[in-house]
């Protein structure tokens, strides 16, 4: 785990801050995205160019859509927890898909729900999605549980490419989650 001095978060929850991700912050993608535990149901594990092929697309995402999946520090320590944000999805009907991941050392604490939630709000609230999308590992019953905990609605059964397997797919409404 990394902990970095000082980091200014443009988001936050009582436990968790929200950055942005930079060309500087490599070593802590590779420490996520090259986990292979964390990457074992995403398609995992990564190469090195492959985790940088992942921090462009977030730079990228950023700079031409004001989305990423943001990196997550703990706001006690300025530790690095993992992800959590959006990406476009289906821009033309206002549709960005949610997606997190954390450092197996932060796995069980609620910390996925905590973030999944501010970017939920801020997604409705601020970055005018008209709902969000997600997917999620057919084996892998926690992010099935917490969708499920956070309104999202089974909607079908979708091939993700990185993995080869065909995931459960959800929508999520501003109404559904209370937001409108």
């Amino acid at each position: 785990m990394t902990a970095l001095p000082t980091r200014s978060y443009f988001l936050a929850s009582a436990r968790l801050g929200f950055g942005t991700w930079s060309w500087d912050d490599l070593p802590l993608a590779m420490g996520l995205w090259g986990d292979p535990d964390v990457t074992r149901l995403t398609g995992g594990p990564f190469t090195a160019a492959q985790v940088r092929e992942r921090l462009a697309k977030e730079i990228h995402n950023l700079e031409q859509h004001g989305i990423q999946y943001w990196p997550l520090f703990a706001r006690e320590t300025g530790e690095h927890v993992g992800c959590c944000g959006i990406q476009p999805r289906d821009a033309a009907n206002g549709v960005c898909e949610l997606g997190f991941q954390l450092r197996r050392a932060w796995w069980g604490r609620g910390l996925a729900r905590d973030a999944a939630q501010v970017v939920i709000a801020h997604a409705f609230t601020q970055c005018s999605v008209r709902a969000l999308f997600a997917g999620h590992h057919p084996s892998n019953g926690a992010s099935r549980r917490l969708l499920g905990n956070l309104g999202f609605q089974y909607t079908h059964d979708e091939l993700y490419a990185p993995s080869g397997q065909l995931e459960p797919c959800y929508l999520l409404t501003a109404k559904q989650a209370g937001l409108e």
